[in-house]
């Protein structure tokens, strides 16, 4: 072997192991890393209601998580606000662990949109540990806003749409269903009362 090959041999094997370590590093750092997201989003199951969703898609725990800015919910009215509604606190939550996913009752469009206007600039902070495990902070930018959900038409979900049409003041399908088969238990049930005298006469 030629004295040029051995100087590349002994530079290139250092410097190709070297990489693979740290491209195996940076993948089991990002796969123990934390990733929230912070959003608002139609409510899947009440129409003209919308959701504040809180979550951690990410692999890792996120530590001490709190916000730049309280994060407003409960702010009802449809065509204009009604009530100052209420806020996630600046606090945030002591820990959010991967998967985990806090769901809030936002409001209705006006009384948000009092709240966020063209758009709600805020930034959570966190800690988290590294896989050698040391700790880490960071910070992610979110600017909340609903004015893509102007207009957009409402619905409700199957399952609440049963659960409204039997207990809601107006008369349904289903509740019409309901009071016929009680007027029938009725009918049978009296039948049965009537039947009993009788009965008793003809064993006499």
């Amino acid at each position: 072997m030629s004295l040029l090959a051995q100087i590349i041999a002994y530079v290139i094997s250092p410097l190709a192991t070297l990489l693979a370590v740290w491209v195996a590093y940076l993948s089991l750092f990002r796969s123990a890393e934390p990733q929230l997201l912070v959003y608002y989003q139609p409510s899947p199951d009440v129409p003209s209601l919308i959701d504040l969703v809180i979550e951690n898609i990410g692999g890792g725990n996120a530590i001490g998580v709190t916000f730049s800015e309280p994060l407003p919910i409960s702010c009802f009215g449809i065509e204009k606000p009604q009530g100052e509604g209420s806020v996630v606190s600046r606090q945030g939550f002591p820990a959010i662990s991967p998967g985990q996913r806090y769901v809030f009752n936002g409001g209705q469009y006006s009384g948000l949109h009092s709240k966020l206007g063209s758009g709600l600039a805020v930034r959570a902070s966190y800690k988290f540990r590294n896989p050698i495990g040391f700790t880490r902070k960071r910070d992610e930018a979110f600017t909340l806003s609903i004015e893509y959900m102007e207009g957009m038409p409402t619905r409700t979900s199957a399952n609440q749409a049963i659960v409204d049409a039997l207990k809601g003041p107006n008369t349904t399908t289903l509740q019409e269903i309901r009071n016929e088969i009680r007027g029938i238990n009725k009918q049978l049930q009296s039948l049965a009362k009537q039947r009993e005298p009788q009965d008793g006469g003809v064993g006499a």
